[in-house]
Formats: structure tokens, C-alpha cells, sequence
């Protein structure tokens, strides 16, 4: 029997500090070299993309396909994980995947934070206010003592919902940003959007400043210009191959000659290494998010034994031979 969890399921059973474990834990697996993780593959359709992840986490006995469409739904519909046994190719579950998805790129960024971040960094802004922007900031709040939060979004009832909401979550002032130059005051700085433009800009940030920029997994979408990704003293990606397929902003910034291939390192070579990552506080540091399916594998893996284990979900019967 396998088992099929929803969005509520996910929902009940999944916690920002069981995904930031989970996932730094396939991060730092994958710097050993033990996860296979190519990139995504996309199909385009008359509206959109069919676009397909694939992963295998050895060490786990896991692996995953997932099947994700883009710009055609305006529904939760059409996306799903298939978690299989890498060692039987039995099929374990079908789960959901939006709820698992922001609860996955939050923690990723969580763990990115955690490694590349000023170690006294008490504020942080973001871009969006959105579901992914909400898991953006609880993930980043799990691994920094923060005091302060602010945001901005082109819709003003949406960031009154998105402070009342994030203020009584993580238990400190989440306010909205007055001005664009208040943002840049913040120690973290999360982008989480929708743009074709760049919002953030390089011109302004401050030295010392982390940026988690998590919302362009598609060259039509930028959040930064070229001249932040030029200022960064480290950038960071989930997987290089696929950054050099989908991230508009690494692609131009290497094609201008602001960096180079070689120098973007993978969040999990930086976890495997262990030790301090940033060598000065003055350093500005990105973590460029792409979402990749061994976040997908990891954190889908925990979620089906705690299923198992709480009797949550629903058994699907499956023909084995």
C-alpha cells in the first residue's frame, strides 16, 4: 500500500525545524557526492511548461519524480511528488507538493542563512508576501535571532495580512516597509517574487548584507540586477547545472563577466566542508534558490515515515507483483 498526503496532511505534519534538518542533511550528502540531482527538465506547452524533477539519495534508499506545470493553472492543481524506493522501485507515496514546496525552499534557505550569514544578524526585508515569502522568513527566523522584519508588496491588503500573520508566528515585529531604502537597511534580504525586473539592486546594498533570492527558477523572472550578484564575495546555488539553465540573473551576470561558473559554489559543497564560510563580516553573500528535487526526496522521505508512524493519509492500493 502506498500512501497519498494532501496539502492538510503536509501541512500537520511538516515543521520549519524537521525541513531545516532534512534538508541541510541532503545538502551536506550531496557535497559528499552521494545524491544524484540533474537538472529539471521542461517541456514547453502552448501556455506554460510541463516541468519534471528527478533525484536519488542513495544513502536514504530514496528517489522522486515530480511533475510541476507553470503560468497555464492558476490552481494548486497539477503538481505531485512520486517518492519510491530507490533499492525495490516500490512506490511509497503521492503527496501534494505546493505546501511542501514553500515548507522545502524555506528550510533550504534556512540552512543557506545558516552557513553564510553574519552570525549577529537581527533584521531582515523581504520581497513578496506570498506563501513562499512567509516559509522565506520562517525559515530564516529559525536560524537567527531576529528583532525585526519588514516587507513590501504591490498589494497593500496583503502585506497587512502577511505582518498580522508572520508577527503572531515568529513572535517579533514583522512591519511593512516604508520605503525601499529601509529595506536595504536589513541584515538578511529575501526576495520571494514574481518579477521579470529586477527589485533588488546592487546599488544599495550594504556591506555585511546576506540575500536569500528564491522567487526566478525561470529565465523570463529576474529579482536582482547584475551589479548585486557582482558585489557578492560568494554566491551560492542548490545545484550548478541547473543555475546555469534556469537562473536569469547568474546567467547574464557571467555573460557581463561579473563571475564566473567556477566561482558559484553548491550550498551543499559549503555543508559538507563544515567550518566558517564567510571570511569577513563586511563580505555580501547570495544564496541564488533554484528548488531541486533532492529537497523534494529528503523532506517528502521524512513526511511519508511520519505519516506511517501518526496513521496519517490515505492508503492507496497499489498492484505489486
Amino acid at each position: 500500500m502506498a500512501l497519498f498526503l494532501s496539502e492538510k496532511d503536509i501541512e500537520k505534519l511538516g515543521s520549519m525545524a524537521d525541513a531545516i534538518d532534512t534538508v541541510r542533511q541532503v545538502f551536506t550528502l550531496a557535497g559528499q557526492g552521494r545524491v544524484s540531482n540533474p537538472p529539471r527538465q521542461s517541456i514547453d506547452l502552448p501556455r506554460g511548461a510541463l516541468r519534471l524533477t528527478t533525484a536519488v539519495v542513495a544513502p536514504l534508499a530514496r528517489m522522486a519524480v515530480k511533475v510541476s506545470s507553470t503560468l497555464v493553472f492558476k490552481s494548486n492543481s497539477g503538481r505531485l511528488l512520486i517518492l519510491a524506493d530507490s533499492e525495490s522501485g516500490r512506490i511509497l507515496a503521492l503527496l501534494e507538493v505546493f505546501q511542501m514546496g514553500a515548507l522545502r525552499t524555506g528550510a533550504a534557505s534556512g540552512v543557506a542563512t545558516d552557513l553564510l550569514a553574519r552570525r549577529d544578524a537581527r533584521t531582515a526585508a523581504v520581497f513578496g508576501s506570498g506563501r513562499q515569502a512567509r516559509t522565506q522568513l520562517w525559515g530564516v527566523a529559525s536560524v537567527r535571532s531576529l528583532e525585526r522584519a519588514t516587507v513590501i508588496s504591490p498589494n497593500p491588503a496583503h502585506v497587512a495580512h502577511f505582518c498580522a500573520e508572520m508577527s503572531e508566528r515568529l513572535k517579533l515585529p514583522v512591519v511593512a516597509a516604508q520605503s525601499d531604502a529601509e529595506l536595504y537597511e536589513a541584515d538578511i534580504m529575501i526576495t520571494a517574487t514574481t518579477a521579470q525586473r529586477p527589485v533588488l539592486l546592487g546599488k544599495h546594498l550594504r556591506p555585511g548584507t546576506h540575500v536569500n533570492a528564491i522567487g526566478s527558477n525561470m529565465l523570463s523572472r529576474r529579482e536582482l540586477d547584475d551589479e548585486a550578484v557582482r558585489k557578492c564575495a560568494i554566491v551560492a546555488v542548490d545545484n550548478r547545472e541547473q543555475a546555469r539553465q534556469e537562473s536569469a540573473e547568474l546567467i547574464s551576470a557571467t555573460e557581463q563577466g561579473f563571475v564566473a561558473w567556477d566561482r558559484v559554489v553548491e550550498i551543499g559543497e559549503l555543508a559538507a566542508r563544515g567550518g566558517a564560510v564567510r571570511q569577513t563580516d563586511a563580505d555580501i553573500t547570495l544564496f541564488k534558490s533554484l528548488g531541486v528535487a533532492m529537497e523534494d526526496v529528503a523532506l517528502g522521505a521524512r513526511l511519508y515515515e511520519r505519516a506511517r508512524e501518526q496513521g496519517v493519509a490515505i492508503d492507496i492500493p497499489l498492484t505489486e507483483d
